[in-house]
């Protein structure tokens, strides 16, 4: 078997399995993204993701080969894609979107197929307050949304507690908070939000 992403389910339709990766967004300018597939990105994301403040939250403090396998196995299959982010040309920071319906949220909500999960990491955490998240999150769902007529929600989770700074980043968005949910998977308590495309597509949940 080829390896696997850590919450990629197994065990899914063959429709489910047919729908394609996530898609490249596009950002205006000064911002800019790409996927993280050019020489010494696993290099500088291993560095990023050693920093205190994103190998406590992302808890993926590996080496530069390690990484590299990491976005490997991305682009093998159609679960998730890798990218990085920038300002004026430099990096910023490092983005993952997923398919929802293939992940393990899969089992606390109604995913539809074409839901696109968000995991985001600013390089730097002072930029955070300069406002560089809110610039970017906006335009990026709305070129997820462009880009994928099909895609009816953007989804983000996070760990539940109210003092974690994932939690904080995702309430500032604006987005339909879905509940906080215990993953017994991961022994975690997470808090599920979501960006719809229309309150039409707000999701049912299961208990």
């Amino acid at each position: 078997m080829s390896a696997r992403m850590p919450r990629h389910r197994t065990g899914l339709s063959d429709y489910i399995n047919s729908v394609p990766a996530p898609p490249l967004p596009i950002l205006a300018e000064p911002y800019s993204i790409r996927f993280a597939d050019q020489p010494g990105d696993a290099a500088m994301i291993s560095e990023w993701m050693n920093r205190p403040h994103l190998a406590d939250t992302w808890g993926y403090a590996y080496p530069a080969d390690q990484w590299q396998r990491h976005m490997d196995v991305q682009f093998a299959d159609t679960y998730s894609r890798p990218y990085v982010y920038s300002v004026d040309g430099e990096p910023l920071g490092y983005m993952e979107l997923f398919r929802v319906a293939k992940d393990d949220l899969a089992t606390v909500y109604d995913a539809l197929p074409y839901d696109v999960g968000l995991h985001g990491a600013m390089a730097d955490p002072s930029m955070v307050e300069k406002g560089h998240g809110k610039n970017i999150f906006g335009p990026l769902v709305a070129s997820i949304f462009a880009a994928e007529p099909e895609c009816r929600r953007i989804i983000g989770d996070t760990n539940a507690g109210e003092g974690s700074y994932g939690r904080r980043f995702w309430e500032r968005r604006g987005g339909t908070f879905l509940g906080e949910h215990y993953m017994a998977k991961w022994d975690q308590h997470i808090a599920l939000f979501a960006w719809l495309r229309s309150p039409e597509d707000m999701p049912g949940h299961r208990n």
